[in-house]
């Protein structure tokens, strides 16, 4: 007799235990994180510059918030999406630091942390890359199971298609995390997409607008590569429509940026610490528990996606994430500038393809009036332990240059704005032990021979 009790006591605890796991499941959100490839902010008509009509995002931004102020942490692909998935300063990766290296297994990432807690996870088009895949490093799958097999015509990722067989295969009562990566815009482009882009979407080459840096010339190409834009943003509403239909948006938490700024082809955008070379755009949703319809003005950083999927998911942020969650800012009625610690943004750049002496590495600092930026030409690492000395240094007053084109960095009327913004970048590399600031560029000397001669090469795998 008392062993039976036991054994009905233990039935019931266990069918008790089950009850309140899958209860915590279905409360968890599904997440779906949109990544496009080479992409400001200002190609978009709701940041104000553009006119460009974006009907998904701007959906998504309806839904929920408009972030104004988001930063790639590095103008450069695999950098910044290793940033997005770890939760840190591309600085703080090591090897993973640089485009065409690799990421460093000792890191855990955000998709790997949320499947162990049972989400079904995945991926479409592109993941973190372009890289290696050394056995101390993550592999291809590091945003998740990749699904790329369904294809559409000229050998095109059939993102929607990837994600319906995805969704397919997920348990009913499974939360799911999905990374939608966008190949678009990256070049190359049709010759064509001009064309298609008036017949298909109503915008016509004289409604293309130029960075001060083009000229008529450069017309039809910004033209191609909106058509892209939009194409993707066709896919974006095709996917808010599934899941919608699926009834599931209510419960999932989107959010949508771009690894890094437009291509430009002038030196203003991509890959640059300009305005154009780090400034994304972002929207976020969550319909279940975010107020609809605000606009916050707080910089983020991309280190800060992980931790903040992290806890909408109850999951705990791991220390080795730097980030900071931005959950309470989305939960919260608040708009404008919410949290006052969220006033600057610092981003820099390591290496993106180029053979020396050619360099873009940099540092910079940035806040709602003045752009500061650090250029280095070395990795030769101090003795001491001080920072790296920069090259050449750039001021620019955004309020009354927000294309930043006049340096004020030699302007004595300056001297002490320089001086303090200088000594907050250097503080804030020296707390995130940047290794341009604490002196040890060994590693990134060793990291940027490799990726150089890795190009010599061809960049092939072995």
């Amino acid at each position: 007799m008392q062993r039976s009790l036991l054994l009905l006591f233990s039935c019931l605890a266990l069918l008790f235990v089950n009850s309140l796991s899958n209860a915590d499941s279905s409360e968890r959100p599904n997440i779906l994180f949109v990544i496009t490839d080479d992409e400001s902010c200002l190609e978009r008509g709701v940041y104000g510059w553009s006119g460009l009509k974006t009907p998904a995002f701007d959906r998504v931004a309806k839904q929920g918030v408009l972030f104004t102020n988001t930063h790639a942490s590095a103008p450069s692909c695999a950098p910044s999406r290793a940033t997005v998935l770890t939760g840190r300063n591309f600085w703080e990766l090591q090897e993973g630091a640089i485009i065409q290296a690799w990421l460093p297994k000792k890191f855990p990432l955000m998709p790997n942390l949320l499947e162990k807690v049972g989400y079904h996870v995945g991926s479409t088009g592109k993941g973190w890359g372009p890289g290696v895949y050394p056995e101390q490093a993550h592999g291809p799958d590091s945003a998740g199971k990749v699904y790329n097999q369904i294809m559409a015509e000229k050998r095109k990722v059939d993102y929607f298609a990837n994600m319906v067989q995805f969704l397919d295969e997920k348990q009913s009562n499974e939360p799911f995390f999905f990374w939608l990566g966008f190949k678009e815009p990256h070049s190359p482009w049709d010759e064509d997409n001009y064309l298609k882009l008036e017949k298909e979407f109503g915008v016509s080459l004289d409604e293309v607008k130029l960075h001060p840096s083009h000229t008529e010339a450069d017309r039809k190409v910004r033209a191609n590569f909106l058509y892209e834009i939009l194409d993707a943003d066709r896919t974006l509403g095709k996917v808010l429509d599934l899941l919608e239909d699926r009834g599931l948006l209510e419960n999932t938490l989107v959010i949508y940026t771009s690894d890094n700024g437009t291509a430009l082809g002038t030196g203003r955008g991509k890959s640059t610490p300009y305005l154009w070379g780090t400034h994304e755009p972002m929207a976020v949703s969550w319909p279940a528990k975010v107020p609809t319809g605000r606009t916050i003005t707080d910089y983020i950083n991309f280190a800060d996606f992980a931790p903040t999927i992290l806890e909408a998911a109850g999951v705990k942020v791991p220390g080795s994430m730097t980030g900071k969650s931005f959950l309470k800012m989305l939960t919260s009625n608040q708009e404008g500038r919410v949290e006052s610690d969220r006033s600057f943004i610092v981003t820099g750049l390591e290496w993106h393809g180029e053979f020396d002496p050619e360099r873009k590495t940099f540092r910079a600092i940035r806040n709602d009036k003045y752009s500061l930026i650090f250029r280095y030409n070395n990795d030769e690492s101090t003795s001491d332990g001080s920072p790296s000395q920069p090259s050449s240094v750039e001021l620019y007053d955004l309020t009354q240059d927000p294309w930043e084109e006049k340096n004020l960095a030699s302007d004595p009327v300056y001297q002490q704005k320089l001086n303090s913004l200088s000594d907050q970048l250097i503080e804030f590399g020296r707390q995130t032990d940047d290794p341009r600031m604490t002196g040890e560029l060994d590693l990134f000397r060793e990291i940027r021979q490799y990726v150089q001669e890795r190009k010599r090469n061809g960049y092939k795998k072995s």
